[in-house]
């Protein structure tokens, strides 16, 4: 399977450390990604995504610019369990820095090589929906702090054609915190309508972020187009 994105993420916003939004400057963020996943065999998957971005972030008097890649990632996933109704598998993945977004809140084109371990486990809920859940532990190199993360998605099939997604995405520091790496965390909400034609799927979407700190407030809109070899 293949999926394209197009997002447009803007934020005018921060979560400051005690959680209180306060004006700060702005974030833009233009970026198209492609992610890869394709079976090797029955029970292991490659797992790829690239992002060409257009980034711009004003803090204070500070002004950060980016254009090229963000951080690739390339990762194996191996199912360990399969049941009538649900799956599970974990999966390891490397990330390589690029020129934009390597790491939240931090400067453009900062970051060194980072590597993941996911757990992601899914149930079906009748031929119509079904729940997952991934928690990840993501280990960083250099002065980075290590983060935690676990994303949520329940998916319901309102006809043969259409879907409905509601998907949540969050990240915690998971290391104390240090000079020029304060602690964070940042927790945003997606809601995506898509349509099936064919082999392809077309999907619609926005997100916000209602909580998080030392993060920016971030809002988005995006296009997917999935293809199914």
């Amino acid at each position: 399977m293949l999926i394209i994105t197009s997002l447009i993420d803007r934020a005018e916003t921060s979560f400051d450390a005690t959680g209180q939004s306060v004006d700060d400057g702005y974030f833009y963020k233009d970026e198209t990604a492609a992610y890869l996943e394709y079976g090797v065999t029955r029970r292991d998957t490659l797992v790829a995504r690239l992002a060409w971005q257009d980034v711009r972030r004003l803090r204070g008097a500070s002004f950060d610019q980016a254009q090229g890649l963000s951080a690739s990632e390339v990762g194996w996933r191996r199912e360990v369990w399969r049941g009538a109704r649900g799956v599970a598998s974990l999966q390891l993945t490397t990330l390589v820095p690029g020129q934009g977004e390597n790491v939240s809140n931090e400067a453009f084109g900062s970051g060194e090589m980072a590597a993941e371990i996911r757990a992601l486990a899914g149930r079906s809920l009748g031929e119509r929906g079904f729940v997952e859940a991934q928690t990840a532990w993501r280990w960083r190199d250099g002065s980075y702090l290590d983060e935690a993360r676990l994303d949520l998605t329940a998916g319901w099939r309102v006809s043969e054609r259409w879907q409905v997604l509601a998907q949540s995405f969050s990240v915690w520091s998971a290391e104390p915190a240090r000079p020029g790496a304060p602690d964070f965390e940042q927790h945003k909400l997606q809601v995506s309508v898509g349509r099936d034609f064919g082999r392809q799927t077309v999907q619609i979407g926005a997100s916000i972020t209602p909580v998080g700190r030392n993060a920016i407030d971030q809002e988005a809109v995006f296009l997917s187009v999935w293809r199914r070899f």
